[in-house]
């Protein structure tokens, strides 16, 4: 965009694989990391390997992951969410979809009126975040899973690292993240010299999707972070139950969730067989530009941007806005009633 700144133990190949980078990400499926739980994490983890699981075959399950960008590793209010991803899991077609919010869309904060909704998160923590997510789109999320980008790091890498296709205005500020990176976590990892098809690590993977300076802006960094998510779903999706059990136990004390440690034992099994084949980000119209002195991402409109997420996440093309989302349309059309970025016709 032209100028600017853009959670039963539910299965492990899931977790590594959603756990990207908040992209990112996670754990659709793990338990709630307390140190009350050890006892538990320990039957949990000999019932993975001794008990069969019955598959769900109806329903789907639908939660937000955060990902935050914090040196201290907190991830609960007064962190900023870089990315905000809306997961469902279809259990019937094993379908995954996966809809990213542009971290600067403008949107109503309850108690704070209309701002980025990457500030929910810092402003009242991931259930601000999560409520704020429901008010504007017409949601019933109710669990989410914050990752914090720095740990993504050694899943990549536990994974064996992944492909992606670099392109050449996105080396500079990789690089400068690389650099970076290599300071704050005391790893060695080269910057990339050449584009196309690259093989990285997990540095190299996490600067990719911080890229911010390069053509399109906001919504092609989102791009890079769905990115890198499919492409840890898909290197766990190689890796054996147990493999990914030991990456996901490394992981839980970096991760915090509203998900319970008894609610994804049935999934463990077979969520290898679940597909994650397409993401897409929102809104897909939007006026990007200057609100007073702070640039931001105005969807046009509200409405459309949750009708087009609720067709795209549920296949519900019946979907009609609520009186509540319709009000916050309103009053953000005020401010901007015109797109000057259509993602569909690019």
């Amino acid at each position: 965009m032209e100028n600017k700144k853009r959670k039963k133990i539910v299965n492990v190949i899931l977790i590594a694989a959603i756990v990207i980078l908040a992209a990112v990400i996670v754990k659709l499926l793990i338990f709630t990391p307390t140190k009350k739980d050890s006892k538990e994490e320990k039957n949990l983890k000999e019932a993975m390997t001794t008990e069969e699981h019955e598959e769900q075959e109806e329903g789907s399950e639908t939660f937000a992951i955060f990902g935050v960008d914090s040196r201290s590793n907190q991830s609960g209010k007064g962190t900023r969410s870089d990315s905000l991803m809306v997961v469902n899991v279809n259990h019937k077609t094993k379908k995954i979809k996966v809809a990213s919010v542009f971290r600067d869309c403008y949107v109503n904060i309850k108690g704070h009126g209309l701002d980025k909704i990457t500030h929910a998160h810092s402003f009242g923590g991931p259930e601000l975040a999560v409520d704020t997510l429901n008010q504007n789109f017409d949601l019933e999320l109710e669990n989410y899973i914050t990752v914090n980008f720095g740990n993504v790091v050694e899943v990549i890498d536990d994974l064996g690292g992944i492909d992606l296709d670099i392109r050449e205005d996105e080396l500079s500020s990789m690089n400068s993240s690389i650099r970076e990176l290599n300071k704050v976590n005391k790893t060695t990892s080269l910057e990339i010299t050449e584009t196309g098809t690259q093989h990285v690590d997990g540095t190299q993977a996490v600067a990719y999707s911080r890229v911010r300076h390069a053509a399109g802006g906001d919504y092609k960094r989102a791009e890079r972070q769905r990115t890198v998510l499919m492409k840890i779903f898909e290197a766990a999706k190689t890796k054996k139950k147990t493999e990914l059990f030991e990456i996901a136990n490394q992981m839980m004390d970096n991760i915090s969730t509203s998900y319970s440690s008894g609610e994804v034992l049935d999934l463990l099994a077979y969520l290898s067989k679940y597909q994650m084949t397409e993401t897409k980000g929102f809104p897909r119209k939007l006026w990007g530009g200057m609100i007073g002195k702070v640039w931001y991402g105005v969807p046009v409109t509200l409405e459309s941007m949750s009708a087009d997420m609720h067709e795209y996440l549920f296949d519900d093309k019946d979907y009609k806005p609520s009186a509540k989302v319709k009000k916050i349309s309103d009053e953000i059309k005020q401010y901007a009633s015109t797109p000057n970025e259509d993602l569909d016709h690019e």
